[in-house]
């Protein structure tokens, strides 16, 4: 073959990236499939490299006969004396053979259909690798064109797709307009490696917070974890080992000036960036920055309640619950916001509902009257001194039994089993929607008056 047409071969293939092993198997493969196409077999054919002079040819082994059937297996013997002198019929010889002379031209179409199919392969392949092990870093390119609300974006070797999922309700493009993205992932597809791009995931935030700030990209200050709603608010929390190095301080920078470099990257996006705790309270108040939070208290659940003034609610809440929501995701539990009244009424019917579960279940220890809610200090004294020490055997007094007891008069006997009353019609109205019956212990208007 041609020095020509293989050294064009070898600038294409480096053009692409392919190496010479590469393009020397796509060659051979090519030679053979010609081969195959003009004769019908390729067993004896090899494809023999010559680096030094730059070319490349087929060798055939062929038996020497006197008049040849099949050319592409059998020499005949006066040709055979050409190629070795002491050559005899029924030997088996080596022939060089000169692709442009062997093969026709159906043949050689096929050579160059093959050459042609491998180049793509072998630069698709090289590309899914190149990309595939970048997937997370940041990449720049240009808007190539779009289709609907998905983005193409020229990356120089191959194009990146950025689909409407991905991108920040912020931001417009025009045809050429640069973009920095996520390569978020690579995909094997029939037209080449599909590279996935990102705008609006979480690791889009923090490869720009390593990208901007130092003390992250040398480890110094670390992001523990980073939520998003795109176009909304990102929360960023950061930690640091060293007691000598502000967090938060080396995020936002002097003036603000490192996060505002980032936040005009996402088009105004808020970004609030909190220093991370493991103590739940703590961080459950910093998460739900910029709201100022007065007290958080933990819940059974594993959840808390942050707890604000009236001012703060809205933005603790945030339009449509983002900031509520963020934050909870931040920290990994749920938080409940209320207000001081609505924490207040929370604290009451808790109070009461705890009580209530305490007094009807066989299993709970005994209820101090330090329990029941409104029940002044001076009765209770007053009952401990007559020998009633828990909830559960002042349930079991009467009105009578009460106005035995000295210190205790019709009135104080009537609040004491309007506060009982209240924690039984709790448990009632509560479990079944119905107010209840007057009880053993509960006064009726007809018995008062009596």
């Amino acid at each position: 073959m041609s020095n020509n047409f293989f050294e064009a071969l070898h600038q294409i293939a480096t053009d692409k990236g392919i190496t010479r092993d590469e393009i020397e198997s796509i060659v051979e493969s090519a030679m053979l499939s010609a081969f195959k196409k003009q004769y019908g077999v390729i067993e004896n054919v090899k494809v023999a490299f010559d680096r030094e002079k730059n070319t490349v040819k087929i060798v055939t082994k062929k038996m020497v006969v006197k008049k040849p059937l099949n050319p592409a297996e059998e020499i005949s013997f006066d040709k055979a004396l050409f190629i070795k002198k002491d050559v005899k019929l029924g030997d088996e010889i080596y022939v060089e053979e000169n692709p442009f002379d062997s093969f026709g031209r159906i043949a050689a179409q096929t050579a160059k259909q093959v050459i042609i199919q491998k180049i793509k392969e072998a630069e698709k392949n090289i590309i899914y690798n190149e990309y595939s092990g970048r997937e997370g870093e940041l990449i720049n390119g240009y808007l190539q064109r779009r289709t609907r609300d998905n983005l193409f974006v020229d990356l120089g070797r191959t194009e990146g797709l950025l689909p409407a999922r991905e991108q920040s309700p912020l931001e417009r493009y025009k045809i050429g307009d640069r973009i920095k993205a996520l390569i978020l992932s690579v995909q094997r597809s029939s037209k080449g490696p599909d590279v996935i791009l990102s705008r609006a995931h979480p690791k889009f935030i923090e490869k720009l917070f390593e990208m901007e700030i130092p003390e992250i990209y040398d480890g110094i200050v670390k992001i523990v974890k980073v939520v998003r709603e795109a176009g909304l608010r990102t929360k960023v929390a950061v930690a640091s080992d060293r007691d000598d190095v502000d967090s938060v301080g080396a995020c936002v920078g002097m003036k603000g000036i490192r996060i505002q470099s980032i936040v005009r990257e996402i088009e105004g996006e808020k970004i609030d960036v909190v220093a991370y705790y493991d103590e739940k309270k703590i961080m459950a108040a910093n998460a739900l920055t910029p709201a100022r939070i007065r007290e958080v208290v933990e819940t059974s659940d594993g959840g808390v309640i942050a707890v604000v003034d009236g001012d703060q609610y809205s933005l603790a809440v945030g339009k449509a619950g983002h900031n509520v929501r963020l934050a909870s995701r931040l920290c990994g539990f749920d938080i409940d916001i209320k207000t001081e009244d609505d924490y207040q009424n929370f604290l009451s019917s808790s109070d009461s509902r705890a009580l209530v579960d305490q007094l009807f279940s066989g299993n709970m220890d005994e209820t101090s009257l330090e329990e029941l809610p409104d029940l002044e200090p001076r009765i209770i004294k007053i009952l401990e001194k007559s020998g009633i020490f828990s909830v559960e055997e002042l349930v079991e007094k009467s009105f009578d039994d009460l106005m035995k007891i000295d210190g205790i008069g019709e009135k104080t006997a009537q609040r004491i089993l309007e506060i009982l009353a209240d924690v039984v019609d709790f448990d009632e109205d509560d479990e079944d929607g119905k107010g209840d019956e007057p009880g053993e212990n509960e006064v009726t208007p007809d018995e008062n008056h009596e």
